[in-house]
């Protein structure tokens, strides 16, 4: 089913506690939320944008702030409100009704303009199916002496008709007509009058989707408004801007990457929504694309994304890259001619061509296709970028294997910087500060990009050794990250393709998995804070003082006593083996 609108009734709790919060109940819920439940990707939205006739300083002082978080940012008008007391974290957000002009950075409106008119805010805003309004009020049920079930197309063809509808089943009045919004809301505030009058002037009971419905003296009425006719980008599946789109991309440049975040976002959730009801595979989803002009200027106006601060970059990479598809998202923004601007040093991986025999494609083909079969199994955002860019230093690496280096170059080279476990982590850093990324998720991707080849290094030993070398790994790094890297160490070997080793046989690598579970349940992760000695212990045993020898001590007890934790974990089998390294030392 195309639309949801039996979804809607859970904004009604939402309305009447944001009533008696604004000591109002003339306002709208607007947005991504509205959004989401007419398309049945969520039954309960936690973020809710909020918009009503005001003043932001008025409407805040008005708001009863008992048991909210709250905060207001003056300069755009938005107030924000947290209730203390929800089990999910419900975040509010409220901006009054406006115009806006005057966008000379591409990012803020130059003037702003409180306003007492729906019409003028829904144009301001970015995409049709984002200009949805929603209000509810309650009232004594319309009856009707004939009844009808209507189709989508029947649906559609009533609104383009008579610009409004009333469905009975799901008691929800749905209007498009500007003249006939202008009339239910004048100044911003419902006229009960006109809504009766409407209800009224309908002709027969109209029913879509579930028509079982119990006869009530009274409802709680769902009004969902739509002066910009998102529904029908909804049933076609596009999107589409309210009005120009060159107007509106240059208005706030952001929307260029956020057009693709929403397309990418919405589809993956159409999808995995499809997975979970087991539809007849011969009913294939219809997936969201973007509306021809609405396209166009994405392209035509890719380079107004330079003007945007880093951090709102990074917050829509952030989105794709936890709730939707991250291979799809680089796809799209590669079609968008936003590859190069957003991640410069994976655009350079394009074209450049790897042997043959491990890699039948070039690097840019090899680490999407990585990103594909990582995604299926990890979630992590910042793993989802290592894997992004763990191949991307291969540009500098083999460009030095142009030269025609011998063996022991070549061997020179791979432990020099220009490693592209090294070089990688390196671009990545730069690339994705400048996305405004914080230092902390920096060093976590670096980490992932440096050690990526480490799973694979431990199954080139032999497997009696494969224990001992995971048990130092899950020492030195903890077990989240270390199955984060034996996830990317599986998708990379699944994204190579290689037609002379079998890449595809990935049971050794799941064997890793199950012995890394198996170490983490019974020794947990195992370091020198565990061992059965201490500096202090070292420097009275074989009477040293303190320095750095304490410190290479504890190293070598830790990577022994790994070797075998139960059985060798006492002061007096660490006390032994060191005495012989000392004595191998000359110390």
């Amino acid at each position: 089913m195309t639309f949801h609108f039996q979804s809607l009734k859970s904004l009604a709790k939402h309305h009447h506690f944001l009533s008696k919060k604004l000591k109002n109940s003339d306002f709208f819920l607007v947005g991504g939320g509205v959004r989401d439940l007419v398309l049945g990707l969520t039954k309960a939205p936690i973020d809710i944008d909020i918009t009503l006739v005001g003043n932001p300083l008025e409407i805040y002082d008005t708001i009863d702030k008992e048991q909210l978080s709250h905060f207001i940012t003056e300069k755009f008008g938005t107030i924000t409100l947290i209730p203390k007391d929800q089990k999910t974290e419900i975040k509010y957000e409220i901006t009054p009704l406006r115009a806006e002009t005057g966008y000379g950075d591409f990012r803020h409106p130059e003037e702003i303009f409180w306003s007492d008119d729906l019409l003028l805010d829904f144009q301001r805003r970015d995409f049709r199916i984002n200009a949805m309004y929603y209000s509810t009020k309650q009232l004594k049920a319309p009856s009707y002496e004939t009844e009808k079930t209507l189709d989508e197309a029947d649906l559609i063809k009533i609104l383009q008709k008579e610009g409004f509808l009333y469905l009975s089943n799901t008691t929800t009045l749905i209007i498009q007509d500007k003249k006939l919004i202008s009339q239910l809301f004048p100044q911003g505030k419902l006229d009960s009058d006109f809504l009766y009058y409407l209800l009224d002037i309908q002709r027969s009971a109209y029913f879509f989707g579930n028509k079982k419905t119990q006869e009530k003296s009274h409802i709680q009425l769902n009004i969902l408004i739509d002066p910009a006719q998102g529904l029908q980008d909804i049933a076609t599946k596009k999107l589409q801007t309210v009005g120009n789109p060159d107007t509106r991309f240059q208005e706030d440049a952001l929307r260029l990457l956020r057009a693709l975040r929403f397309v990418n976002v919405i589809n993956h959730k159409l999808l995995q929504q499809n997975k979970k009801k087991k539809i007849d595979p011969t009913q294939k989803v219809r997936l969201f694309d973007f509306e021809s002009e609405t396209r166009k200027s994405i392209k035509n106006n890719h380079a107004l994304l330079e003007n945007i601060a880093k951090e709102r970059i990074r917050e829509e990479l952030m989105k794709a890259f936890s709730n939707g598809n991250p291979f799809a998202m680089v796809a799209l923004i590669d079609e968008a001619e936003l590859l190069a601007l957003i991640f410069p040093a994976l655009a350079l991986t394009k074209h450049i061509d790897q042997p043959i025999r491990y890699h039948p494609f070039d690097v840019y083909s090899h680490i999407l296709l990585t990103l594909y079969h990582l995604q299926a199994i990890n979630e992590n955002p910042l793993v989802r970028f290592s894997m992004l860019y763990h191949d991307v230093g291969k540009v500098g690496q083999y460009a030095e294997y142009g030269k025609n280096l011998s063996k022991e170059e070549i061997r020179l080279l791979l432990a020099s910087p220009l490693n592209h476990r090294i070089s990688g982590a390196e671009l990545a850093k730069e690339d994705f500060k400048k996305l405004g990324f914080s230092n902390k998720e920096i060093e976590e991707i670096q980490r992932y990009i440096r050690e990526h080849h480490t799973p694979g290094e431990i199954l080139l030993a032999h497997p009696q050794n494969w224990e001992k070398k995971l048990r130092k790994m899950l020492s030195e790094n903890g077990f989240e990250r270390v199955n984060n890297l034996l996830d990317i160490n599986i998708a990379d070997r699944m994204g190579m393709y290689n037609p002379l080793q079998n890449a595809s046989d990935l049971s050794d690598s799941r064997y890793l998995k199950e012995l890394l579970v198996k170490l983490e349940n019974e020794e947990g992760q195992f370091t020198s804070k565990d061992l059965a000695v201490k500096g202090k212990d070292l420097m009275e045993h074989f009477k040293l003082k303190p320095g750095k020898i304490i410190g290479e001590l504890l190293q070598v007890a830790l990577d022994w006593v790994l070797g075998d934790i139960k059985n060798r974990n006492t002061q007096k089998l660490i006390f032994a083996n060191l005495a012989n390294h000392l004595k191998n030392k000359g110390i």
